[in-house]
């Protein structure tokens, strides 16, 4: 079927809908064809998945992201061969459609909405993101929350009518990146190498990181890293595959390669997460969410292409609510305590009522901010806790596990019965407020660290400990600066790297995890040229190198995040495996524990610096003797 595109875009023009229905469906693996007839005119987003679907009379091969419309009474056929995801959003007309319009929408002269059609987006992102803000707002709480829907659907209209028409303009044309994260998905179990990938897109390997930098905001080790981890983890759930087989599927050459980063990517080994599956563990599937790593960029969702329907539970609040109607009727009476005084909050999406001094709170990734001030949470994940060592004097046994920040058991979530949830995932919203009322906080989102533990404050009605502890907090940061600057040359140049990632080492910048924060923005300590030069003034929060490259970021010192020995090497050597392609000789080394650098609230902030300022000290201290 051939159709005018900017005919039918002009249509919709004369045309006015009422949207009936938004839901997420979920079509599994059979041998038979799942078969439905639409009862109304359908837009059908697939967000990931494989298989066919027969729209009619037309067959389309599904790989990944997909747009389908059809028209009321069309049956639809569907044959899965992984899990599908499909995002349906019905409609109808609410007047009879313009008679006078002399347009050709099919070659068979159609000039209505009656017409089927479906492609492949080359720039799925934004449709995902608009159709996933029209979902939450459908599914509101409030009823208000329905009123923008409709302006949301016309916004997903027009960027979906202009990718049909850029599609036609030419067909083949693909940017780098693009190009790059399909070919890294189609070939993640080969033993890659960037530069490889680079040659191919006829770019050079640090042109290829930059363009991932720009657009996706990481590097294409990242990248590939991601699907690797994805790829593995549905294997441990599907097959009975040794770790080693699995690594080898994967990419990696061994099982303990493949632990180490599946550690650090899901906080949890791939033994353990098997056990708990094993056991029957319930909501025990990682989801990819890593607030710590969220994007600006539409396309800060690249790994929707490759995510696994498995990893896409906590997005979708309709069927929690399904799953939860049952457990939230019977814990709802016993989470509100008789007599508890209660008070009106301002959210960013209306006013919601949460206690008067919250004393039950359940946190999933803010820790720090809740532990300055002196709240411990009842509920907090484990991984965040284990990642920040620092935090552990400030931890008490009462903290239950809600599981790991990538994947929260909304089941244990319930049983804690909280008063309060404190999350930083807005789509996670409306799923965590059947449970109790539900603050979604910005953290690193404000523009100062006052300003952050003001709203927290805010949050916990602790405006007292709030402007407490700020004024600890200046005094903390202005004391370790003096001492850095009255002992040590402030010309002296700092480089922060994580080198535990695979085949690139990762530069620290100065906006995110892993102590960058502390270095820089605390301790003000001054990079090397070219980590301000491409790193810290662009504004990234880290930036992928070469191992052969890395020399030229170093100048006067190197602060290593270091996770220990690699499997098979020696403890007692004073040489690390990763330094074994790097030269160091020109600058000297200080290495930091990883396992207490990982977090950057404010509160691990300070104790990091402070640590940070403690070792350079006494290494400076250990040169004059």
């Amino acid at each position: 079927m051939t159709m005018n595109i900017e005919e039918y875009g002009a249509l919709w023009e004369h045309i006015t809908i009422r949207l009936l229905d938004i839901r997420i469906m979920t079509v599994n693996i059979s041998k038979d064809p799942s078969t439905w007839t639409l009862p109304s005119n359908a837009f059908l987003l697939v967000t990931n998945g494989k298989g066919k679907i027969l729209l009619g009379q037309a067959m389309h091969q599904i790989k990944g992201t997909y747009i389908l419309h059809a028209s009321k009474g069309t049956r639809l056929d569907c044959l899965v061969k992984s899990p599908m995801e499909i995002h349906m959003l019905s409609y109808s007309s609410l007047e009879p459609e313009k008679a006078n319009t002399e347009s050709s929408l099919t070659n068979t002269g159609s000039d209505s909405l009656q017409v089927s059609f479906g492609f492949e987006p080359m720039h799925p992102l934004p449709l995902i993101e608009i159709m996933q803000l029209i979902y939450r707002q459908w599914n509101e709480l409030q009823s208000a929350g329905r009123i923008q829907t409709k302006a949301l659907f016309y916004q997903w209209l027009a960027e979906m009518l202009k990718q049909m028409q850029e599609q036609r303009k030419n067909r083949t044309k693909l940017d780098r990146v693009d190009q790059a994260v399909r070919y890294l998905t189609r070939h993640y179990g080969e033993p890659l190498k960037m530069e490889q990938v680079a040659d191919m897109l006829d770019c050079s390997p640090r042109y290829l990181n930059q363009l991932f930098q720009l657009q996706l905001n990481t590097s294409p080790s990242r990248v590939l890293s991601q699907i690797r981890m994805e790829q593995a983890l549905k294997l441990l759930v599907s097959t009975k595959g040794t770790l080693q087989e699995i690594a080898e599927r994967v990419g990696y050459e061994n099982g303990y390669t493949l632990s180490r980063y599946f550690k650090k990517h899901y906080g949890v080994s791939p033994g353990d997460y098997r056990k708990r599956r094993d056991s029957s563990i319930p909501n025990s599937t990682p989801n990819i969410f890593q607030p710590h790593a969220l994007q600006k960029s539409h396309y800060s969702e690249w790994s929707q292409r490759t995510v696994s329907l498995v990893e896409a539970n906590q997005t979708r609040p309709a069927q929690e609510n399904t799953d939860l109607t049952g457990v939230q009727a019977r814990k709802s009476s016993a989470s509100a305590v008789p007599g508890a005084r209660t008070r009106m909050f301002a959210t960013g999406s209306g006013e919601i009522r949460i206690p008067e001094k919250p004393s039950r709170v359940v946190v999933d990734w803010h820790l720090g901010e809740v532990l300055a001030l002196g709240v411990t949470p009842l509920g907090a994940p484990h991984s965040l806790i284990e990642s920040n060592q620092m935090l552990g004097p400030y931890i008490c046994d009462q903290v239950q596990d809600i599981g790991n920040h990538n994947f929260i058991s909304i089941e244990k979530v319930v049983e804690l019965e909280p008063d309060l949830i404190i999350t930083w995932n807005h789509a996670a919203n409306a799923s965590y407020a059947r449970i109790a009322p539900t603050v979604v906080y910005g953290g690193s989102g404000y523009g100062s660290v006052e300003e952050g533990v003001r709203e927290m404050g805010r949050i916990l009605n602790r405006h007292i400990e709030a402007e407490t502890w700020i004024k600890e907090y200046g005094r903390r940061v202005h004391s370790i600066r003096q001492t850095i600057t009255d002992k040590f040359s402030t010309e002296k140049t700092f480089t922060v790297i994580d080198p535990n990632w695979g085949e690139h080492i990762t530069l620290v910048g100065d906006t995110g995890t892993r102590g960058g924060k502390a270095a820089y923005g605390l301790l003000n300590l001054k990079p090397a040229a070219k980590v301000r030069q491409e790193l810290l003034e662009p504004g990234l929060e880290y930036l992928d190198v070469v191992r052969s490259a890395v020399g030229g970021y170093l100048e006067d010192y190197l602060l290593v995040l270091d996770n220990g020995p690699s499997h098979g090497s020696d403890e007692q050597s004073t040489v690390k495996p990763w330094q074994k392609s790097i030269e160091t000789d020109h600058c000297r080394i200080i290495n930091l524990d990883w396992n207490r650098y990982f977090l950057s609230d404010p509160l691990s902030a300070v104790l990091q610096a402070e640590e940070m300022a403690e070792r350079i000290m006494t290494h400076e201290l250990s040169l004059t003797q």
